[in-house]
C-alpha cells in the first residue's frame, strides 16, 4: 500500500527521507557539483591551508660534504574554515479532500514539489546570495566579486586586471572562463549554467568530430558533460539576486563545501494555522478545513579560496558569463579566424544522426 502523507509526521523515515534528499541533489546545480559533506554538529571547522611550504636547495656552507647538509625551513599553516548549518523551510496548506481521497498518493505527488522548492532556493542562495539569506552564507554566493570573475563581458567585473574582458561567442566565453580559472593554478571540475544557454552548444563538434555537448555515466545515471567535465543546468537566469546578468559558471567545484544535516523533518497539523511575518492568520486548519504541512532541512555552506603556487594570497575559484548575451558559434563547417579553430558546426547545417543529437560524444574523446 501506498505510503499516505499523513505517515510523515515528525522524522521523515530514512528511506523516505533520502527520496527526497535525492531528488533535491538531482534538481539543484550547487549539489551536483559541490563538495558535498555530512554534519553530524551544527557548526563545523574545515582546517584549510594558509600557507604553502616552500622546498630549497641545500646550497653553500651548508651543503655536504663541507658542510652538515642543514635543511632550510618553511612555513606550513592551516586555518579553520567555519560551516554552520542553517535551516530552509516551506508551509504549505493541503486540502483536506486530498488526504480523504485514497487513490491520490500524496506522497509521490507532496515529495517531488518539496525537493524541487529546496533546490530552487539553494542554488539561488549559494550562486548568487541575495536578500533574506543566513548571514554564515558567503555574502554574494559563488558570483560575489571575493569568489569569482566575470569573462567575456558577463557579470560584474572584480577590482583587479580581467584577462578576458570580452568573447566572440558562447565557445570562446566558456574557453575563457576556464582559461582564468586554470590561470589561478585550478583545475576545472564542472560547469553549471542556465538552462536556457544549452543552446548556445547544441550541434557544435571538435575537430574530432565528438559533441562539445557529451555525457558521462555516474552510478546508473547519466549526466551531461561539457569539454569533458560535468555540466549542471539550472533555471536560475533573471532570478532576483542574478538579475539576468550571469547563465554560465565554470570553476573548480571542489572549493565550494555545502554542509548537509541528514534529518529532514517533516510535519502535518490539521488544527494547524500559517500566518504571515506580522502575525495575520493566513490559513487556519480548523475553519479552512485544510491541513498545514511543514518541511524543513538544515544547510551549511562555505567557499574556499585556496592557496596555489601562483596566487598564495588565495585564488579566484570561479569564473562567469551571459552566455545567453553571447551568439552561438556560427554555422559552416571550420570557423574562420575563430581562436579556437578546432571547433565546427554541423547541425542544424548538416547531417546528424539520433545518438549524436543525444549528445552521446565527449569533447576528444570516444
Amino acid at each position: 500500500m501506498a505510503p499516505q502523507l499523513s505517515d510523515f509526521s515528525g522524522i521523515i523515515p530514512h528511506e523516505y527521507s533520502q527520496q527526497i534528499i535525492d531528488e533535491v541533489e538531482q534538481r539543484s546545480a550547487v549539489l551536483q557539483l559541490a563538495q558535498v559533506m555530512p554534519m553530524g554538529t551544527r557548526i563545523t571547522e574545515l582546517p584549510v591551508t594558509g600557507k604553502l611550504p616552500a622546498a630549497q636547495w641545500v646550497t653553500g656552507a651548508n651543503a655536504p660534504p663541507a658542510g652538515a647538509g642543514r635543511k632550510p625551513y618553511t612555513d606550513l599553516t592551516l586555518k579553520p574554515q567555519i560551516i554552520t548549518a542553517e535551516e530552509i523551510a516551506a508551509v504549505v496548506a493541503i486540502p483536506q479532500q486530498y488526504l480523504d481521497d485514497n487513490t491520490i498518493n500524496l506522497w509521490n505527488w507532496a515529495r517531488p514539489k518539496m525537493a524541487e522548492a529546496i533546490a530552487v532556493r539553494l542554488d539561488e542562495t549559494v550562486l548568487f546570495g541575495g536578500a533574506g539569506i543566513p548571514a554564515s552564507f558567503p555574502v554574494g554566493g559563488v558570483c560575489g566579486p571575493l569568489y569569482s570573475m566575470g569573462v567575456g563581458g558577463g557579470g560584474a567585473q572584480n577590482p583587479i586586471t580581467n584577462p578576458f574582458p570580452t568573447a566572440i561567442d558562447a565557445v570562446d566565453a566558456v574557453n575563457n572562463g576556464m582559461s582564468y580559472v586554470e590561470g589561478q593554478g585550478l583545475n576545472v571540475t564542472g560547469h553549471s549554467a542556465d538552462i536556457g544557454s544549452k543552446g548556445r552548444f547544441r550541434g557544435v563538434r571538435d575537430q574530432t568530430g565528438a559533441l562539445l555537448l557529451g555525457t558521462e555515466q555516474v552510478g546508473s545515471s547519466t549526466r551531461p558533460t561539457l569539454y569533458g567535465e560535468p555540466i549542471a543546468y539550472s533555471q536560475y537566469a533573471g532570478n532576483p539576486p542574478n538579475t539576468g546578468l550571469v547563465s554560465f559558471i565554470t570553476g573548480a567545484w571542489d572549493y565550494l563545501v555545502i554542509g548537509v544535516r541528514e534529518d529532514i523533518r517533516f510535519r502535518i497539523d490539521p488544527s494547524g494555522t500559517i500566518a504571515d511575518d506580522d502575525g495575520k492568520v493566513l490559513v487556519s486548519g480548523f475553519q479552512d478545513n485544510v491541513v498545514p504541512c511543514k518541511i524543513w532541512a538544515r544547510f551549511g555552506c562555505t567557499i574556499i579560496k585556496p592557496v596555489t603556487p601562483r596566487v598564495p594570497a588565495g585564488a579566484i575559484p570561479f569564473a562567469k558569463t551571459n552566455l545567453l548575451a553571447l551568439a552561438a558559434p556560427a554555422g559552416g563547417g571550420m570557423l574562420a579566424g575563430h581562436p579556437h579553430p578546432s571547433v565546427a558546426t554541423n547541425h542544424p547545417h548538416g547531417p546528424v544522426t539520433a545518438a549524436d543529437d543525444e549528445g552521446t560524444g565527449r569533447s576528444g574523446k570516444k
